[in-house]
Parts: structure tokens; sequence; C-alpha cells
């Protein structure tokens, strides 16, 4: 039995014994697989302006996270106390719903190789092989109760992203094991939120080797990155968008957006403004912020009915990106996963915004 005793953000740090049977429980380590190789950099001296770019980019072929092992053997039980302080027993991963509004539990349990126990997803999880599963959220991240109980999990992971509590509390009522985590969402918590997740299954080595690896290509995509971006950086802002209608905020520090925007070299004009979290995207904020490319969400850019619906929100097409049509696009599901995949998409990223043209 593996004994976790603590808070979904430190389960990393707990140990306890196993119950044998998996590699784990022989002590020996997992090998990290190699993973899918990051796209080439092109040659700085080949590089145009990028302000002289123009028009919408999107970044595209980050794919799933390649599994550290395709034979999982997780050593269950596991004893936790969840970051809402509920104490609870895992002894089954056969059935597993894991939850947030970044997507980023369903990329992490792919990478673990898990990706046969999951039954149901958030919009969010939009990994190809998830495509046939059903969403169990409503309205964009409101659980639906009734949908999680007709797929009979054997666990529930989630955080408090999505919600509402009361439904969660509705799932654990029924006696459907819940664990409650609390990621740091950050690029520095890529590693500890990937060993907390992999603790809460079983699976704390080979959860070691994919948080190592995500880790060393993060790093590596950032040293790439160095040597394509301008001396004087791109003044960069994060759109976040639904529809024609209400929905529309500059996103910030505390979104996240402030890592994935610096992670590419830029200069993210929110915070610099002083934006920590979702601030209203009206005519006054833009005209401040004044960026040179904007950053959205592949469907919230589409939602808006593109480029020409996006000019038509009040004080968009004044801004120097609005007069360049400069917007670069992240899958929905990768934007801010914070995840396995980070280096991949911070590379894609970098290729739409600096070298479009050498995909």
């Amino acid at each position: 039995m593996v004994t976790l005793v603590c808070t979904a953000t430190v389960l990393a740090g707990c140990s306890g014994t196993d119950n044998g049977g998996s590699p784990d429980a022989r002590g020996k380590a997992a090998e990290p697989a190699v993973s899918a190789a990051l796209p080439d950099l092109p040659d700085p001296a080949d590089l145009p302006d990028p302000r002289t770019l123009t028009g919408v980019g999107a970044v595209t072929g980050v794919g799933e996270p390649v599994p550290v092992t395709d034979d999982p053997m997780p050593q269950l039980p596991v004893e936790l106390t969840d970051a809402d302080g509920y104490d609870v027993v895992v002894d089954d991963v056969s059935r597993i719903l894991a939850l947030d509004l970044y997507g980023a539990y369903t990329k992490t349990l792919i990478g673990l190789g898990m990706r046969d126990s999951i039954i149901g997803r958030t919009v969010s999880s939009d990994e190809p092989s998830l495509a046939n599963l059903p969403v169990v959220t409503q309205g964009g991240h409101n659980i639906n109760v009734e949908a999680v109980l007709e797929l009979n999990p054997s666990l529930v992971i989630v955080d408090h992203s999505i919600g509402p509590r009361e439904a969660i509390d509705q799932i654990r009522e029924v006696g459907v094991p819940v664990v409650v985590m609390e990621p740091l969402h950050t690029v520095d918590g890529i590693s500890e939120d990937i060993m907390n997740l992999g603790g809460v299954i079983g699976l704390p080595t080979d959860a070691e080797a994919l948080a190592e690896r995500s880790v060393a290509e993060y790093e590596r995509a950032v040293e790439d990155i160095r040597t394509i971006t301008p001396e004087d950086p791109l003044r960069m802002a994060f759109l976040y968008a639904r529809g024609t209608g209400g929905v529309f905020f500059i996103l910030g520090e505390e979104d996240g957006v402030s890592e994935l925007i610096q992670g590419v070299g830029g200069i993210d004009v929110a915070t610099e403004n002083g934006i920590r979290t979702a601030s209203p995207a009206n005519a006054e904020a833009l005209a401040k912020l004044n960026p040179d490319v904007f950053i959205m969400m592949e469907k919230g850019l589409e939602s808006t009915d593109g480029i020409d619906g996006l000019l038509e929100r009040p004080g968009v097409a004044q801004t120097v990106a609005g007069q360049n049509r400069r917007v670069v696009t992240v899958p929905d599901g990768q934007a801010l996963a914070f995840g396995p995949q980070t280096g991949d998409l911070l590379e894609r990223l970098a290729l739409e915004l600096y070298a479009p043209e050498s995909k």
C-alpha cells in the first residue's frame, strides 16, 4: 500500500510502501521514452524583421505526449489527503475522469501511458485520441454531475478551475473517489504538477521520468528560441474571446500568459501595465497596451468570425497588431496547459511569431 497523507500540491514529496509487481516496486527507475522531436528552428540570419509580418498565423502539429511506458503498473492502493482536506483511498484507476480548465491532466495521463483509462473529458482535453469520448461539462467548464455518474468512474481527478464546488461534492457524496488537486500551473511547476498527478494514481517513478523529460524539453526550447528572438522584443497581448458578444478579455500574469509570452522572448504588455488577471478588452485598455501581436486560442478567434470579426471589436483595429492583422492562434487545449508538451508548444509558437515561412 502506498500512503500519501499530504495536500495535493506536495504529493511528489510523500512516500510509502508498494504492493509489488511494478517497475517502481522493484526499485528500477523507468527509462524516459524519446519524445517527438522538437521542430527545427531556422538560421537567425535568414529571419525577417518580425514587425514586418502580417496576417493570421496558427500553431499546429503539437500532437499528443509520447508515453514514457506502454505498460504502466500502478502501485495501489494509494491513501492521500486531497487539496480540500478530504481523506481519499485510490484503489482503482481503470476508469478515470481527469477534469480541469486547461486539459493538463489528460495530457499527463497520456504521457504516463494511461490513455486507455480515460473515459470522458472536458472541452479542453482535445487530444485526437480522446475525440470520441463524451464531454462531461456544459456551458464551458461546468461539471454535469449526471454525465459524470453515467460513466461510472472509478476515480475523478479535478481542481477548482472548473466546478461548481457543489457538483464536486455531489460526486463525492455518492461514493465516487474524488481527488481535488491544487496545481501550481506554472512553467516552474511543470515537474511538480506531473509528479503530484503520478502520485495519485500510483505511478511515481513513471511520473518522475515524464517530469524530467518535460522539463528538459522546455529548457531546450527556451535556449533554442533565444537564438531567433529579436533584440527589440515583440510586445504581445493574450486575448480571450468567446463569440461576438461580451466575452472579450485581456489575460494577465495570474492566468499564465506571461510565462507563455516570455518563453518565446516577448514582452507581455498586460503584465507590464499591471493587469494580473482577466480584464475587459475595451478600446481604452487596448490603446494603452498597443501590442505588436495578439495571441489567441484557436477557437476563440473562430468564434469572433475570424480576423475580420475581431477587427470590428472596439479598439482592436487601432492597435499595431490590428493594423497588421497580426494574430497568432494556439490550440485551445494547449495554450495554457503547462504540462508535458510545453517545450514543443513554445518552439512552434516561436516559429509562427518569427519565421512562419520556414515551417
